[in-house]
């Protein structure tokens, strides 16, 4: 009877230890995920904020990226603040 309750333990904590790695794994992989998404999006917005700088209209370059990025998309990134090296390393 003991030794059953000892193989029984033993799997649950081997599950649970299982289950924690995996765990881990999810939040390491979001984690990278967000800061792909951010780094994707200041490279786009600093490209967005140069075409406007250089005299383009958010139309003009809707037409440049063809149907890939909406308007409302180029608003936003039009809006970002553009990070510092220190800002997007943090």
């Amino acid at each position: 009877m003991r030794e059953a309750l000892d193989a029984r333990r033993r799997s649950q904590m081997e599950a649970e230890r299982r289950q924690a790695t995996l765990a881990v794994t999810v939040l390491s992989a979001i984690a990278e995920r967000q800061a792909a998404v951010a780094a994707a999006d200041d490279a786009a917005a600093t490209a967005v904020q140069a075409l406007l700088g250089e005299g383009l209209e958010l139309a003009d370059i809707e037409l440049l990226c063809g149907s890939t990025v909406g308007l409302k998309e180029l608003q936003r990134l039009a809006k970002l603040p553009l990070r510092t090296p220190a800002e997007k390393a943090s």
